[in-house]
């Protein structure tokens, strides 16, 4: 249970920058990764263990939601069920690099939260 919290929370908190994705040049970019790095570092922590995974599926997760607020609206107008779905595949490839990082992050926050606590 909460496993699945952590994820569902950091994914809901990404959901921001994936919908500011136009701010993403220079300096935003470095500050959008950092913000999703912080996020899935959030859900390694909070995750307990298989930090990594929580990690990944934080920013995967985030990315489905973007896709389903993009694909569900005005944007999805005309299009048919198996276009949306090979949408999100489609966003999801995108941004394996970002889960990649999230991975990272996650199991850097699970690495933090078991010293941490080893140390009390």
């Amino acid at each position: 249970m909460r496993f699945t919290l952590a994820v569902l929370v950091s994914a809901a908190a990404q959901i921001f920058v994936f919908l500011r994705l136009s701010d993403w040049i220079g300096t935003g970019a470095i500050l959008a990764v950092l913000y999703l790095a912080l996020a899935a570092l959030g859900a390694g922590w909070f995750a307990g263990r298989r930090s990594a995974l929580a990690g990944a599926l934080s920013i995967a997760a985030g990315v489905a939601m973007y896709a389903s607020v993009t694909y569900f609206g005005v944007a999805s107008t005309g299009m048919l069920p198996l276009d949306v779905a090979l949408g999100i595949v489609g966003l999801l490839f995108a941004y394996l690099p970002f889960i990649a990082i999230g991975g990272l992050a996650g199991a850097v926050g699970g690495s933090l939260r078991r010293r941490l606590l080893a140390q009390r």
